[in-house]
């Protein structure tokens, strides 16, 4: 087995939350051509499993099909978080709410897709609001959503107080390097 940890280039224990959207609950009753067989409840526990291997907290996890229950999520549990994975699925498009909540938490936010968006109307709102968008792997969109998201938050010139000020104002982020133990 490779060693998972030899991909970062620190050691912090950041604690990840994951939130995926409207139809992903029912993910393995969707077209297989597009979503494979995968479950919900394996598809966390595949992320929870690779965040431990990583080194890293996959604290909490959410799957709704309800935009309240995610807005709820967003306030009460960004406090206690380092970065967020998304899959807004059913909110891609018209998920404003859910796209200013997160965008005022001031985390780093990588939003993934588990199919490719072909053949559906184009583009996401969340883009101008994310660090970055993986898509169309299925369950490995999730991989390297992961992966990407603890590399920048290992890389302290990548994710610099003056991109996220809100936080590092607030107390709820360290500057460069001065991550959690």
């Amino acid at each position: 087995m490779v060693d998972l940890l030899r991909l970062r280039s620190g050691d912090t224990r950041w604690r990840i939350g994951m939130i995926n959207g409207p139809n992903m609950p029912n993910l393995d009753q969707r077209d297989p051509m597009d979503y494979g067989g995968t479950t919900i409840a394996q598809l966390d526990a595949r992320v929870a499993e690779l965040a431990g291997w990583l080194g890293v907290e996959l604290t909490e996890s959410l799957w709704t099909n309800y935009e309240g229950e995610i807005l709820t999520w967003i306030h009460t549990k960004h406090r206690d978080l380092d970065g967020i994975l998304i899959n807004p699925a059913g909110l891609t498009l018209y998920g404003e709410s859910t796209r200013r909540a997160l965008e005022e938490t001031g985390l780093p936010v990588v939003e993934v897709h588990f199919a490719s968006q072909r053949g559906r109307p184009a583009g996401s709102i969340f883009a101008t609001s994310v660090l970055a968008t993986v898509k169309g792997f299925r369950k490995h969109s999730y991989t390297g959503a992961l992966i990407g998201l603890v590399a920048a938050l290992d890389d302290g010139d990548f994710l610099t107080p003056v991109r996220y000020p809100a936080r590092v104002d607030a107390g709820l982020s360290k500057p460069q390097g001065q991550g959690r133990p």
